[in-house]
């Protein structure tokens, strides 16, 4: 009963929106009706109006429930049968699967000189998410068969004394050094970094690598999260390598050092976690922003350096 009360509401609400504005006209629509879990959507709102009539982007980010906004679209303007249409497009994204319903959004036009402004609503636009097709009852195997190499006796004598060549040559060396050590007096004390230190390191070799320039998108995924994870067990003492997402931001959530990077952090880990299991193919700017968001989470929790304190008995009158 509640459903066809608000229903009806909203086709109430469309329908003096049009009679208020009939110089506008608009449509929301996304371009499925059915995805899988972690698929991108396109969302779309149109509005056809008159040269003089100004049309503002709207928010819709407030009005998405249980759906991701990842990117807004550059604004984009068409001209056809002497009217305008304004376009603009969202990608979007939903990690569980179930119905999602968007409701009817307010877009906010004006006329010549944009000093009145009014609303106009949108339809409302409703998809299912699915989760993967998966064959409980057929057996796990391979993608392709183990492929079989026939022993090459040659070659495996080759291995041996190359590896007989480097435990003698190794033998040697460790003598050497030993024997000359003995000789020095003193200890060359460990240089040990500190965590933000060996992480922004670590990233930065990770850019030279070009990992996912190449090809190799899962690896640069899983190479720049294990850095960040890592950095997270040295400067927060979580155990961030051993945990899940959820698991991980549980325990962020107890150290407040961590708190002006919880938000950044779970979107870094999802985006990873998506790429890792779901197997989807992200765009080239979200490989960038993955880059990104990892600078900015070691960055934004480099310790403070404390004063160091001075003892009253060390300052002397001048």
């Amino acid at each position: 009963m509640v459903k066809k009360i608000y229903s009806g509401f909203i086709l109430i609400l469309i329908f003096t929106s049009f009679t208020l504005a009939q110089e506008v006209k608009v449509k929301a629509f996304a371009d499925s009706t059915t995805y899988e879990v972690g698929d991108y959507i396109n969302f779309s709102i149109n509005v056809t109006h008159d040269e003089n009539v100004k049309v503002y982007a709207p928010s819709i980010k407030d009005s998405l429930k249980g759906v991701d906004l990842l990117k807004v679209f550059p604004f984009e303007e068409e001209k056809q049968d002497g009217k305008v249409i304004s376009k603009f497009k969202f990608l979007l994204s939903k990690y569980d699967s179930g119905d999602v319903f968007i409701p009817a959004l307010p877009v906010t036009y004006s006329g010549k000189g944009g000093k009145e402004k009014k609303i106009v609503l949108t339809n409302p636009v409703s998809f299912t998410v699915q989760t993967l097709a998966v064959d409980q009852r057929a057996e796990i195997k391979d993608v392709k068969e183990p492929i079989k190499i026939p022993l090459d006796w040659k070659l495996i004598l080759l291995y041996v004394l190359i590896g007989i060549a480097v435990l003698s040559g190794a033998y040697f060396i460790y003598r050497y050094y030993k024997k000359k050590r003995d000789l020095k007096l003193g200890i060359i004390p460990e240089i040990i970094k500190e965590p933000h230190e060996a992480a922004l390191d670590d990233l930065k070799l990770l850019e030279e690598k070009q990992l996912w320039q190449k090809g190799l998108i899962k690896e640069y995924h899983s190479e720049v999260t294990e850095i960040i994870r890592r950095y997270f067990e040295g400067r927060f003492k979580v155990p961030a390598l051993e945990l899940t997402t959820g698991e991980v931001i549980d325990n962020l959530m107890k150290v407040e050092d961590a708190s002006v990077v919880l938000e950044i952090t779970s979107r870094f880990l999802s985006n990873a976690d998506m790429v890792k299991f779901a197997k989807f193919i992200p765009m080239n700017d979200i490989n960038i922003e993955m880059m990104n968001q990892a600078y900015e989470i070691v960055n934004s929790t480099i310790p403070k350096q404390q004063p160091i304190a001075v003892q009253a008995e060390e300052v002397k009158n001048v």
